[in-house]
């Protein structure tokens, strides 16, 4: 069953119940009210008639008065009058016998009323209340119709019912209303939980409200955007494992294709000693670029599992003397000017991790320029920047240079030993120490790296 029902039975049976005893209660009230208001005037209408029959005895001697009373009452004709003498039957309409009036009768003395409940006498669909009284040697029964005070409880009681059954269905048809809108961000929320158990996270629930269970909503909401990122990032990381697995194949392709060919013919051919070295050149320095690609490739897996960085003090001019020093050799080699500057004495970051960011890009510049260019490192606030005078990057590519396996110059790189896997390392330190990175690049004339917010300024400067 669904809630919705479940709670529209629960307030409907709560209503009923609080109608049917609140109802109860009234009618009990209702009709003792009425009774005993029909009582007092009985009591009232006994009194005259009492009073009037006194005043007809005081008047009359006692011989003959029996006959007078038979003429006075018999013209009267009202049967609601019973006379009796030393228990003889003076005047009499009703069916009654006088045990049935003293039974139930209230007696009524002189000056006081008994207000004793008794029974009443029901004859022929009719309630009656009796009142009698003794009146010099004569005993007065005087008999008062309640039956419509019965009557009209019954009918109040009808009207009670009628309208609780009305009120009934009004709460039922308010609450089925004013549930139907507590309950639709739920009905959207089973609905979008569906959804997502099949595979779509784009459902959104509508937030209208601001109780629980809007919170609810907004709250499923953003656990959707969550799950959505979160299931886009897996894809996504997917789809680059799966495309850097097929980069990677093509990679060691060529490298083991040469390397065992060389192999083959050093087994199987008769070479001269220069022949002989070549081949051996050849397979050793195929093998040590599958080394280097190796070790990039676990850095590039490690950096991915999530190692937790610890930032450190580092003296600037250290640093960047250290890396001069490790990029020295590839400097002469091409003959290429490394500049360096800094701004600040100190700064916090992880030492090996920024050291491992400035020599890869230096050795990327230096790559990509000509013997006698320049190649400036800069550390100004909390930015790092790399900027050399190389061949640029056209800008249609400046987006998938940080790619793994991706290479502007596939020749050019190969022949420099690289793999395409520089800038992908690159961005992940990055990511990993809090910055961003960013690259400005002109063909012919050369390409800036911006990093920003890779490291804190050491405030104790």
């Amino acid at each position: 069953m669904k809630l919705k029902n479940k709670l529209i039975i629960i307030v409907c049976i709560a209503a009923t119940v609080s109608i049917i005893v609140s109802g109860i209660v009234l009618l009990w009230m209702l009709r003792s009210s009425m009774i005993r208001d029909a009582y007092g005037e009985a009591m009232m209408v006994s009194t005259e008639a009492f009073s009037r029959f006194e005043s007809l005895v005081d008047r009359n001697d006692a011989e003959g008065l029996d006959a007078r009373i038979k003429v006075v009452y018999k013209n009267d004709n009202n049967w609601r009058n019973v006379i009796y003498r030393d228990n003889e039957e003076l005047y009499n309409l009703t069916v009654f016998t006088k045990e049935d009036l003293e039974r139930v009768g209230y007696q009524v003395n002189t000056g006081m009323a008994s207000t004793e409940k008794r029974e009443e006498l029901v004859y022929d669909d009719g309630r009656y209340v009796v009142h009698y009284k003794s009146i010099g040697g004569y005993t007065f029964y005087r008999l008062y119709d309640i039956t419509d005070a019965y009557l009209k409880f019954r009918q109040y009681m009808l009207y009670f019912i009628l309208i609780s059954l009305g009120i009934i269905a009004v709460v039922l048809l308010i609450t089925a209303l004013v549930l139907r809108g507590i309950l639709s961000p739920l009905s959207s929320l089973t609905e979008a939980a569906g959804n997502m158990a099949e595979g779509d996270y784009t459902k959104r629930v509508e937030v209208s409200s601001t109780d629980e269970i809007g919170v609810l909503a907004g709250r499923f909401n953003e656990m959707a955007e969550a799950v959505e990122e979160n299931s886009r990032r897996l894809t996504e990381s997917e789809y680059k494992k799966t495309l850097m697995m097929g980069n990677l194949s093509h990679e060691l392709k060529t490298p083991m294709t040469a390397i065992a060919g060389y192999a083959e013919t050093l087994l199987t051919t008769k070479l001269r000693e220069d022949q002989k070295n070549e081949a051996l050149y050849y397979i050793y320095s195929e093998t040590s670029r599958l080394g280097r690609l190796s070790k990039k490739m676990m850095q590039l897996l490690s950096l991915s599992d999530g190692e937790v960085v610890e930032k450190k003090k580092i003296d600037t001019k250290e640093l960047l003397e250290s890396i001069s020093d490790t990029v020295s050799v590839r400097l002469k080699e091409k003959d290429i000017k490394l500049i360096t500057e800094a701004d600040r004495e100190f700064i916090l970051t992880d030492e090996d991790l920024i050291k491992d960011v400035i020599i890869n890009l230096v050795d990327n510049s230096i790559k990509a320029s000509s013997p006698g260019k320049r190649v400036w490192v800069s550390i100004k606030g909390n930015a790092l920047s790399v900027r050399d005078e190389g061949i640029g990057i056209p800008e249609e590519e400046l987006s998938a240079v940080t790619e793994p396996f991706y290479m502007v110059d596939k020749s050019r790189s190969r022949k420099e030993g690289g793999a395409g896997l520089g800038l992908s390392i690159i961005k992940l330190i990055v990511e990993k120490l809090g910055g961003t990175l960013r690259i400005s690049s002109k063909v012919n004339e050369g390409t800036e790296i911006m990093i920003e917010n890779c490291f804190s300024v050491d405030r104790e400067e």
